[in-house]
């Protein structure tokens, strides 16, 4: 009788690691509330997590999702790949991007994957030309399509876009800064977050 005591013990410790495993935890950054999925980019931007994220959501029924955006930006190759796995399962889900701080660079590009866009009034965006280790050649196809997804996703013309972070012409580029009310001025943000 004092050997079967240990045993069943053991085996009641192993059941209940098993149901403890057999939950699937969400990807990180990912979380469900209310019927509505969240999903966050918290510094440089990284596609690590979006794609388990998407079907995480859609296999809970998830229609929305929340996207925050707080990114200074990152790798246009992980900024294209996140607004093409975004598109490519924009018939099951809708995005609501939001920011609070700083949608920047590739950080703009995702905020601007949203259907709804909102901001807080204290946000700050930020655009400029494509920077690294490309070549000119690379470089100027990169800001050819990147100029063209904002003024599609904006109305803006890609030639506004370009003024705005261009000096005299072409010669000299700039970081293009802009606050909130600009924001929804220009139809980067729709408008505030409640």
């Amino acid at each position: 009788m004092g050997k079967i005591k240990p045993i069943i013990i053991v085996l009641f410790l192993l059941i209940l690691l098993l149901v403890g495993c057999a939950k699937e935890k969400p990807p990180f950054g990912a979380s469900i509330g209310n019927g509505v999925g969240y999903y966050t980019f918290n510094g440089p931007i990284s596609s690590t997590y979006v794609h388990r994220s998407i079907e995480y959501f859609i296999k809970r029924n998830v229609k929305k999702v929340v996207i925050e955006v707080h990114s200074p930006g990152g790798s246009l190759f992980e900024v294209w790949r996140i607004i093409s796995l975004l598109e490519e399962h924009s018939d099951k889900l809708t995005y609501e991007t939001r920011t609070n701080g700083i949608a920047g660079s590739g950080g703009l590009m995702i905020f601007l994957a949203g259907d709804k866009r909102l901001t807080s009034k204290h946000a700050t965006f930020m655009w400029h030309n494509t920077e690294g280790i490309l070549s000119t050649d690379d470089r100027n196809l990169f800001d050819i399509a990147c100029n063209e997804y904002i003024a599609k996703q904006t109305g803006m013309t890609a030639e506004e876009v370009m003024e705005k972070i261009s000096t005299n012409g072409d010669t000299i580029k700039k970081d293009w800064f802009f606050g909130a009310k600009e924001a929804i001025s220009l139809g980067v943000a729709h408008g505030y977050i409640d």
